[in-house]
């Protein structure tokens, strides 16, 4: 095969060659005739190189239009182009810092407030992570845009220091920024949303957010390796944190019986209480943060939190649902007749 070719290339360099000795004495014969010629040949070669390049440039708008035109999970057209930035929205960044702040201190209600849905188990989580944490540093924000206007997809780096340990471990966690009906930004919990989960999913898919991924994984291993205190804390770490936020949930719900029980002890030696049951206090009632409570007015359950979504069912006076979680955007997750939905806090009396 590599004989072929050889003669091939023989072959080819003998014609060149032989053209090349016909051209001169063309030349030297038919000078006119021959300028004459060569420009025509310059001519339509140049003439092909531009209907080339036009015919590249089109082939490539038509795949960039094709790249263009991939839709996102409602539909819509979505830009698969759009680059990873970093630290490009301020306000993000103030967010991001002021959480990661809040999870090395465990503030409660900074957390809460920052969050549309802080269950009681993460909650416990993050107040025993902040337990063992020293600082977060190095934060950075890589963003896309978001499903709607004003909200992006996070990728929060930050590099965490262990009390006692001098290494500093990298991390990068995915988050979701929109705002609430005040104009602030908050992180929407889209792991209770199907639709905005799958959008991030799509966006970490992109090329430039995996290799983001791997670029912080492979340094993660680098400095496990570096140092073998942080590694044998790390294989410590987990099945100790699940542990201390188990037993944190225990002590919680004892505490909450604990409560109740007082709280129907108290009913029942009540004057003119027959101790079968208590009835509703008047005047204004407060809203539980989690719990059985009873409405005093209509309330309507949405499927999703949006005056728009579709019912999943409507709870009259007197009736109860349970109070699953008060949310940042103004909006409260609740459980009624067997459907988890959410319902306007401020309807909630």
């Amino acid at each position: 095969m590599d004989k072929e070719k050889q003669r091939d290339r023989r072959r080819n360099s003998a014609a060149a060659a032989l053209f090349y000795r016909k051209a001169l004495r063309l030349i030297r014969r038919q000078k006119r005739e021959a300028v004459i010629l060569l420009a025509c040949v310059l001519v339509a070669g140049s003439a092909a190189c531009v209907v080339w390049a036009l015919m590249k440039s089109r082939s490539a708008e038509n795949v960039r239009d094709g790249v263009e035109m991939v839709t996102d999970v409602s539909g819509e057209p979505i830009n698969t182009m759009e680059p990873l930035e970093k630290d490009a929205q301020p306000e993000v960044n103030e967010l991001v810092s002021r959480y990661f702040t809040a999870l090395q201190q465990g503030d409660e209600a900074v957390l809460r407030e920052l969050r549309d849905n802080t269950e009681n188990k993460e909650l416990f989580r993050m107040q025993e992570n902040s337990n063992h944490i020293e600082s977060y540093n190095n934060l950075s924000c890589y963003t896309k845009s978001g499903m709607e206007e004003d909200s992006y997809v996070v990728f929060a780096y930050y590099e965490v220091k262990f009390d006692g340990i001098d290494t500093l471990l990298p991390g990068l966690t995915p988050l979701y920024v929109r705002k609430n009906e005040a104009g602030a930004y908050y992180f929407y919990d889209f792991y209770q949303d199907r639709t905005v989960g799958e959008y991030i999913s799509q966006i970490a898919a992109d090329e430039d957010v995996e290799q983001l991924y791997t670029d912080v994984g492979e340094e993660y291993s680098k400095r496990l390796l570096q140092d073998e205190n942080l590694s044998v804390y790390m294989q410590e770490y987990v099945p100790n944190m699940k542990a201390a936020v188990g037993e944190a949930l225990e002590e919680e719900a004892a505490a909450q019986a604990a409560r109740e029980k007082e709280a129907q002890q108290t009913t029942a030696q009540e004057p003119g209480s027959s101790g079968s049951g208590s009835s509703a206090p008047s005047g204004s009632v407060s809203v539980p943060n989690s719990g059985e409570f009873t409405v005093s007015d209509t309330v309507n359950i949405r499927k999703i939190a949006s005056e728009s979504a579709d019912k999943v069912g409507v709870c009259y006076p007197g009736e109860s649902l349970e109070i699953l979680m008060k949310q940042a955007d103004g909006w409260t997750r609740v459980s009624f007749q067997g459907e988890t939905g959410y319902v306007r806090s401020d309807v909630l009396k």
